[in-house]
């Protein structure tokens, strides 16, 4: 597969899991909005529903930061590949003569080390990316227990119960929903890191 498509659908995927932390988002605010009818019987849902809020904001800002890796990792690995190009060029260019080959063979030394250093950063962005996916589904376990808390807590809703008991149900799906995006998304990075580190 071709890297930067590779790259592209990974962007796809984390931009899928920031609309769902969004949603996780709204449904907090409904949730606490909810809690507030429901009065002093649903102070500790409206408590969980502010630590939704607050882990919907830290997925966001974990996704922003994947999509920036993603975006310099698209840039380097484009650059790499128009120097990749342009050292075949060179390449080509040595194999006319040994006037040619004399003349252009400093030029190839420098485009071959640029190409090396690309191909370096490129695997320190995977590494990266990686390594910011794991401390993400970290956060997803912990969004999970926020989340079946809130079902916990529904159940002192008194007469908003049924409201509460829905809301927290349909929180967990999402956070549940995330968290196995971040798992898949985990598994693919892990894939395209094998297909896009340099050898």
């Amino acid at each position: 597969m071709n890297e930067l498509k590779a790259i592209a659908e990974i962007n796809e995927e984390i931009k899928s899991i920031v609309y769902a932390a969004e949603n996780i988002s709204l449904a907090a605010t409904n949730a606490m909005l909810v809690a507030r009818q429901a009065g002093t019987n649903a102070i500790g849902f409206s408590v969980v529903a502010r630590e939704l809020r607050i882990f919907s904001e830290k997925m966001a800002i974990a996704m922003q930061g994947l999509s920036e890796l993603i975006y310099r990792q698209v840039e380097v690995t484009a650059n790499k590949r128009h120097k990749q190009r342009r050292l075949g060029l060179l390449t080509k260019t040595c194999a006319c003569g040994k006037l040619a080959e004399t003349h252009i063979a400093a030029t190839c030394a420098y485009s071959q080390a640029a190409v090396d250093e690309m191909a370096q950063v490129i695997a320190n962005l995977v590494r990266e990316l990686q390594l910011t996916i794991r401390r993400t589904g970290k956060q997803c376990t912990t969004g999970l227990v926020i989340a079946r808390s809130t079902g916990i807590e529904a159940a002192h809703g008194g007469v908003m119960m049924p409201v509460l008991r829905q809301i927290a149900q349909s929180v967990e799906e999402v956070v549940s929903n995330i968290a196995v995006r971040v798992k898949q998304l985990e598994s693919r990075l892990a894939e395209a890191g094998t297909s896009i580190t340099p050898p």
